[in-house]
């Protein structure tokens, strides 16, 4: 059972923000995107009001602020709670509230909802959080940026165009950016530029400042050995939410021995063939009626028994027997 399983390592993973904005829709989409284009003005002009409205001023790397927003939108279509987001926003959006009124609904989600509901800490975003190496409740955040550093990348960059996080945050600098500044102007003066090229390198920097000098994810390297989507084995069952961005990394095409199933509904997200939607931390039962089209995932429960039924049955007919 490989339920939602990522196993193909992706450097630029632009993949990841189209699918939330597929996820999204139009509507939701656009208001999630004049709100980004409002963050990063305002961090040019208001920056410490603007992290203290969202309760994230220990915050100091605007990098890390963005990332911290932009994780706060995904979380809600990775884990089947589209709703809970695009709902307020687009009634903000409605109301003619104008930008501080869509600023303010998505500053309320993030503080309630994603840091208060999910239980999300704003200092897991926080470098000087990270580089602490004491083992505790919080280790898991420097496990897994080690990982996305030395292996897996999986750096979660804004596509070229049509983007839904801030196009402020890749991981090399920006042709856009080059076109208009030589790169050799990062080392001068003009705070524009040097802020342009500090985002342009964010998940780089952030691997050498939490990890040190030499520090890189080859992820051709960890494709072939662990085998990406060509994994050398068998009898292997893949599913994905349609609404999950993670199911990029996965394996989405059926092969000999390995069957993939994609499991469509509007709050289908990460995990569902196991979990319900929207996933409850609450609840592990996977009851499939929370779905809005429960037939889309018994369809599938019912195609992995029989998977396992036949290859169950493949077993005994060969002479395997149980201990």
């Amino acid at each position: 059972m490989a339920s939602s399983a990522v196993v193909h390592a992706v450097y630029n993973y632009t993949d990841y923000d189209k699918q939330v904005g597929e996820s999204a829709g139009p509507e939701c989409k656009a208001v999630l995107q004049e709100i980004t284009e409002l963050v990063d003005r305002s961090l040019e002009t208001n920056k410490k009001e603007l992290k203290k409205q969202f309760g994230a001023a220990e915050l100091e790397i605007d990098g890390d602020f963005l990332y911290f927003l932009a994780d706060a939108a995904v979380v809600v279509f990775q884990y089947g709670h589209p709703d809970a987001l695009c709902t307020p926003l687009v009634e903000a959006k409605k109301g003619r509230s104008g930008f501080g009124g869509m600023l303010a609904a998505y500053a309320k989600y993030v503080k309630e909802y994603f840091v208060g509901t999910f239980c999300v800490s704003v200092e897991t975003y926080n470098q000087k959080h990270l580089k602490n190496t004491a083992v505790n409740e919080g280790s898991s955040d420097w496990l897994w940026w080690f990982q996305v550093c030395t292996e897996v990348a999986y750096f979660q960059v804004a596509p070229s165009n049509d983007t839904v996080r801030s196009s402020k945050i890749d991981t090399e600098l920006q042709m856009s950016i080059l076109s208009v500044f030589s790169p050799l102007l990062c080392f001068g003066a003009h705070p524009t530029i040097q802020m342009y090229c500090s985002y342009c390198r964010y998940h780089l920097d952030l691997c050498k400042n939490v990890f040190g000098e030499g520090i890189y994810p080859e992820v051709d390297v960890t494709n072939i050995y662990y085998g990406g989507t060509n994994i050398a084995d068998s009898k292997i069952i893949f599913t994905n939410g349609s609404q999950d961005p993670w199911r990029h990394a996965s394996k989405q095409t059926s092969s000999p021995g390995m069957p993939s199933y994609i499991i469509t509904c509007h709050n289908c997200g990460h995990g569902i063939d196991m979990r319900e939607c929207p996933q409850s931390v609450s609840s592990i039962e996977g009851n499939a009626q929370s779905c809005n089209i429960p037939d889309a995932v018994n369809k599938v429960r019912q195609k992995m028994i029989e998977h396992i039924n036949l290859w169950l049955s493949e077993c005994k007919g060969s002479g395997w027997h149980s201990m």
